[in-house]
């Protein structure tokens, strides 16, 4: 009997409407730590719709089969996890025993004890190395293969994932199939030798010769060219992503209805943390909600299927769930190691009485059309510039010499002028009502610039496409915004590959400088440059932030505290016309041109404007 209902659920689930990368119609709630029987038909009560199970990697751990049993008898379906990490994320994976990072500890130690060894600079395994290809295409063919039946939610590469450990600095891979791979790269990046010398400061005559500039050699550089260690850490998130996008055309060559994913997402920085490369090399990407990651990669990929965490119930938690929702997750993963949502029994704790009102919410038709719907963004553009973030790295922790070897990935997520800059900017903007488009390099340079106004943040780097692009938008009309110059360093002080040039790449008399925190003084700027929000506060206020959707020919305008508060709020809201409905509670609210709503401590107010 038991094999007959094995078999007749094999049918069943093969027979399930197929999950596509453009089709995420409904909010997903997912336990990651596994569950009794009793407590996931709790689970399942207040809105959580799926779990995890860890994959069985080349038959080394419990079979998949065994695990997903009490999610597929409580109805509720599962992603198969941590597939690759050994592959993705060497320096920062679970072992018996051990510190997840103790690897990338060891790095640094034997740097320490012998900075000339080089062995220390080794990735292992190498992205590049193709017995390690091989083994985990092999890998994943053969678990999509045998799970594909089933329609796992999606397949999970690795969990925070990265080159070293997640976000650090460091100067892996130096290994010999790294550096042929950087040749290589390198002559798509260069016309010819010549011109890879003139941009380094070198002398090579032949390709072959050509070695990466380490941390250490760039910070002894006395003329400010980093070209040739900044190339390399771009080569290093270029390697990385391949690596990714290696690992889902597997993924969807073995189903072309699967989705692949990486969990863990660092804010950008070091690690492959550049989105430029990174929003499309997989499906589904479950990010840490800061530094910005989440409205860039909503900007270069809009139909990235992202996810948030959850370790807490409290109300700046749930606060953060709604945050996120609005900024663009479509499911949400529940860290929970000690049964605090659910006991063993079955029995609601605390923590999962608070998750249920929001989790049915989430669950409802207001998100279903959030999540259908296209956020709609203002005619301000913001550059998203990963050499700049390099060049201002360098520029900071050169004094230090080579203390950098000593830091971790979380001394590493605090805050520099890039990052100042570029958060200031955007909360600026979420101040005025408005939504900017990030944009990265590439598109810049490519001419698809469209937006009135450009937004330079600590942008210190810059190519001569991209400053050419910069003064067209100024000869059409239109205004270049820039972050005001820190040592007498403005935007373009430094070229594409982050070599100082004589004199800065884009005029001074091409832009307009603010603060990025001078809410008022942008303001202004942006009337002159006709940029001005339809949904506005009046007056505006930086604890409310405002995102506005198009929906067919509805817009729906959410209006959320900035960060959980402890009475109500009240704000002033000005419309364009239309016929106004508060989606939450049901009531329609006739045409307003202004209105005034009341924000509590967690839960945005969601309006659908119709013509």
């Amino acid at each position: 009997m038991a094999r007959f209902l094995a078999q007749a659920a094999t049918v069943l689930l093969s027979l399930a409407a197929p999950v596509h990368a453009a089709d995420w119609p409904r909010f997903e709630i997912i336990q990651w730590q596994a569950r009794t029987p009793a407590q996931l038909e709790t689970l399942k009560r207040i809105g959580v719709t799926a779990g995890k199970v860890t994959a069985n990697r080349e038959g080394n751990g419990t079979p998949v089969q065994e695990q997903f049993a009490p999610l597929h008898a409580a109805g509720m379906r599962w992603f198969v996890e941590n597939i690759a990490t050994d592959y993705y994320a060497s320096y920062h994976r679970w072992t018996p025993g051990k510190i997840e990072h103790w690897r990338f500890l060891d790095a640094q130690q034997r740097y320490s004890a012998n900075p000339n060894d080089p062995s220390v600079m080794l990735r292992d395994p190498s992205f590049l190395d193709p017995v390690w290809q091989t083994r985990i295409t092999n890998r994943l063919t053969a678990t999509v293969r045998e799970e594909s039946r089933y329609r796992p939610l999606y397949y999970a590469l690795g969990d925070e994932t990265g080159i070293a450990d997640l976000s650090a600095a460091w100067d892996f891979d130096m290994s010999p199939r790294s550096i042929a791979g950087f040749r290589v790269w390198l002559r798509g990046q260069y016309s010819s030798l010549a011109a890879l010398n003139a941009e380094w400061g070198t002398h090579y005559t032949a390709w072959d010769a050509v070695q990466p500039e380490t941390t250490n050699q760039a910070m002894a550089r006395s003329d400010d060219n980093f070209a040739a260690w900044s190339d390399f850490k771009a080569w290093m998130d270029v390697s990385f992503a391949r690596a990714l996008r290696m690992g889902t055309d597997t993924i969807h060559r073995a189903d072309p209805r699967a989705l692949s994913a990486i969990e863990g997402a660092q804010i950008p920085g070091w690690g492959g943390y550049d989105y430029t490369r990174l929003a499309h090399t997989v499906d589904v990407m479950e990010v840490n909600d800061d530094g910005e990651n989440m409205p860039i990669l909503r900007s270069i990929n809009p139909d990235l299927i992202t996810l948030g965490t959850s370790f807490l119930a409290t109300p700046p938690a749930l606060h953060q769930i709604w945050r996120s929702t609005l900024r663009g997750t479509r499911g949400l993963i529940l860290w929970d190691e000690d049964n605090s949502i659910a006991a063993p029994d079955g029995t609601l704790k605390p923590r999962g009485e608070a998750y249920a009102p929001l989790f049915k919410t989430l669950r409802g038709d207001v998100v279903r059309r959030i999540i259908g719907a296209r956020q709609i963004t203002d005619p301000v553009a913001i550059l998203y510039s990963p050499v700049s973030f390099r060049v201002r790295w360098m520029l900071d922790h050169r004094p230090e010499g080579d203390a950098w070897t000593r830091r971790s990935a979380e001394k590493e997520l605090e805050d520099n002028q890039f990052r100042i800059a570029m958060r200031g900017f955007k909360a600026s903007l979420g101040t005025l009502g408005l939504t900017p488009r990030f944009i990265t390099p590439d598109q810049l340079a490519a001419g698809q610039l469209t937006e009135r106004v450009l937004i330079l943040p600590d942008v210190l780097a810059l190519s001569a496409a991209e400053a050419r692009a910069a003064m067209a938008l100024t000869r059409r009309g239109g205004m270049v915004i820039a972050g005001m110059a820190i040592d007498g360093m403005g935007p373009g002080t430094f070229d594409g590959h982050g070599k100082r040039l004589p004199r800065a790449g884009l005029a001074s008399d091409r832009m307009t400088f603010a603060a990025p925190t001078g809410t008022a003084a942008i303001g202004a700027l942006l009337i002159q440059a006709g940029v001005k929000a339809a949904f506005a506060l009046d007056p505006p206020r930086d604890d409310v932030e405002t995102y506005v959707y198009r929906a067919g020919a509805d817009r729906i305008v959410a209006l959320h505290r900035r960060m959980a508060g402890d009475t109500p709020l009240s704000v002033t809201l000005t419309l364009p016309g239309g016929a106004v409905r508060d989606l939450l509670s049901g009531h329609d609210l006739g045409r307003p041109r202004r209105l005034t709503l009341t924000l509590d401590a967690v839960t945005p107010v969601v309006l659908e404007v119709s013509p």
